[in-house]
């Protein structure tokens, strides 16, 4: 297995609290795939709910197995 698929999503969540409201975005990893479309099945299904995360922010990332570690070539940094 040289490569995996893993789909990442931004969750949501908005905190009322006495004076203000709190807003936090988090990047969570969703899943790590073996194929890569077994991870756009998952997007995909993530995407419909759309209550947990935002809908645009899944997305599936290809990493490259090289020696010992899974690398990301193909993302801009």
């Amino acid at each position: 297995m040289n490569k995996i698929w893993i789909v990442t999503g931004t969750e949501y969540q908005v905190k009322v609290e006495k004076y203000h409201t709190r807003t936090v975005l988090i990047e969570h990893n969703i899943a790590i795939c073996s194929t890569k479309e077994h991870a756009e099945e998952v997007a995909d299904i993530f995407r419909s709910k759309g209550d947990e995360y935002l809908p645009d922010s899944i997305k599936v990332k290809e990493y490259q197995l090289v020696g010992q570690t899974y690398h990301n070539f193909y993302e801009e940094t």
